[in-house]
């Protein structure tokens, strides 16, 4: 036990609790503020295995029943339930993250889930038992036989990091970012209100340049997107209603808290806060950006969110995990028989596949997933809202149905223009996978014609080279025959 965590149990932590302990001290030394975390380690779970029957440890569960489902559906013993109580009340009446942190996985892809909930017996419980039977999703197990993880896994509970507004409860804002990556440059992403992680669809993505511009002045920022939308030069934000006028009340749309109750509200800011908001400065955040990369000696992706108190602005971290700058040396001169051209690129090398499988409706989920079942190495080209919140869960893609596929290339549909930054990408790179956003203005008729000459239905068969460049941002799909 820490002065910032305590660990209840022995055994394995997870990669995301393991980076938050060991960085924690030196994030506080660069000024970030840091919520005090327990992290329920593995073998605490130990007894609530054995009074279900599913086996004697998490590791040794049996494989062979549902166990995601028993898990949502079992109880924990009298010992565990007192300790959660405990873990509970530690945190008053403050509403709670309870967050996966499993082996392998420090970044976070959104494969395990991570639950908030209100301050109560059972919510809490519930929200414990259906972030541990996450481990045993199809999609987990697919994702970790892919990724290589090994195996492992931990539960962090912290209290959600916010403040009161006039309704609710949240911070002003929060994002992910990466303090540099391949291209060089670091950045962002901005959501208003809690939910600013990897897997949020949607936000402003903002780098030290362009906050230079106002002086760091998001307030500044937003308000010169909005006389842009009138005078249609091309920055846009996000983040901004424009056609409505709550904007200048200082409201925003965003995922918060009520204080006796979990929804998605909008934050009103009191008129207090709406000086406080206006005066908000984003060039303290990209200093301690910098500070930590030298720090750590890494680049690093980490989750972040922003408070005002008594006028005067707290940074605050939720995760962090060293990320890996890809460095490459491809020639993309020369390349013939082009099928398609991407950007927005994840993964670096050059890939050999044989099928392209088209998925652009949900209902072709099905067929993807028997397909799936029986092929690898295989190109998906799927509709960017498959994926985005645009659909009801229900009716997304998941990492079971295309476990096999080695590269991905988005369809941006017009419906669906949010940065694709998220999509997926977390899952993907840790896999190995490719993955790209199709470039319009690269497309040809000539390449188009190529690609439909050889396609049968919703696939395309022939022999194939991908070649990514992270570095250079860009994604070639050639046809070899």
């Amino acid at each position: 036990m820490t002065l910032d965590f305590e660990i209840i149990g022995k055994g394995n932590i997870g990669d995301k609790a393991r980076q938050l302990i060991n960085k924690t001290p030196k994030l506080k030394e660069i000024g970030f503020h840091v919520p005090i975390r327990t992290v329920l380690a593995e073998d605490f779970f130990d007894g609530f295995f054995q009074r279900n029957n599913l086996g004697e440890t998490l590791s040794s569960a049996d494989s062979d029943m549902n166990l995601e489902l028993m898990v949502k559906t079992g109880s924990f013993t009298k010992e565990q339930f007192e300790a959660l109580q405990n873990v509970r009340l530690s945190y008053g009446t403050m509403p709670l993250a309870v967050r996966s942190s499993a082996e392998g996985d420090s970044m976070g892809t959104g494969i395990y889930k991570s639950e908030f909930c209100k301050n109560e017996t059972d919510p809490f419980k519930k929200a414990v038992k259906n972030v541990l039977a996450s481990y045993f999703s199809l999609d987990a197990i697919s994702f970790r036989r892919d990724a290589k993880t090994g195996k492992g896994f931990a539960i962090n509970v912290e209290p959600i990091v916010g403040q009161r507004f006039m309704s609710s409860f949240g911070p002003m804002f929060s994002g992910f970012g990466y303090t540099s990556t391949s291209k060089g440059k670091g950045y962002i992403s901005v959501v208003p209100g809690l939910g600013g992680g990897v897997n949020r669809r949607d936000g402003e993505i903002l780098t030290r340049e362009i906050m230079n511009e106002f002086n760091g002045n998001l307030h500044e920022y937003l308000i010169d997107c909005v006389d842009n939308k009138f005078r249609k030069i091309k920055r846009k934000s996000a983040l901004v209603d424009f056609d409505s006028i709550d904007f200048f009340r200082g409201r925003f749309y965003g995922d918060a808290f009520y204080h006796n109750d979990v929804a998605p509200v909008s934050l009103d800011f009191s008129d207090e806060l709406k000086k406080d908001y206006r005066k908000l400065s984003m060039v303290p955040l990209f200093d301690m950006m910098k500070k930590m990369e030298d720090i750590f000696g890494k680049a690093q992706y980490f989750e972040w969110a922003l408070t005002s108190e008594e006028g005067k602005q707290k940074f605050h971290m939720l995760q962090i995990a060293d990320a890996n700058k890809k460095l490459d040396t491809l020639d993309f001169e020369g390349i013939e028989n082009l099928l398609f051209v991407g950007n927005t690129v994840t993964g670096s090398g050059v890939k050999e596949c044989y099928t392209i499988f088209n998925c652009e409706n949900p209902d072709d989920r099905e067929e993807l997933s028997e397909f799936n079942r029986h092929n690898s190495n295989y190109i998906l080209k799927y509709a960017g809202r498959l994926v985005s919140n645009l659909l009801p869960s229900d009716y997304r893609l998941r990492y079971e149905h295309f476990s096999n596929a080695s590269v991905f290339l988005e369809i941006p549909d017009a419906e669906h223009v949010n940065n694709p930054i998220s999509h997926l990408t977390g899952q993907l790179d840790m896999s190995g996978k490719f993955f790209g956003v199709l470039d319009y203005d690269f497309q040809t008729d000539e390449m188009w014609d190529r690609f439909n000459s050889r396609t049968n239905g919703k696939f395309y068969s022939g022999k194939m080279h991908v070649h990514a460049s992270e570095k250079q941002d860009k994604i070639v799909i050639a046809a070899l025959d």
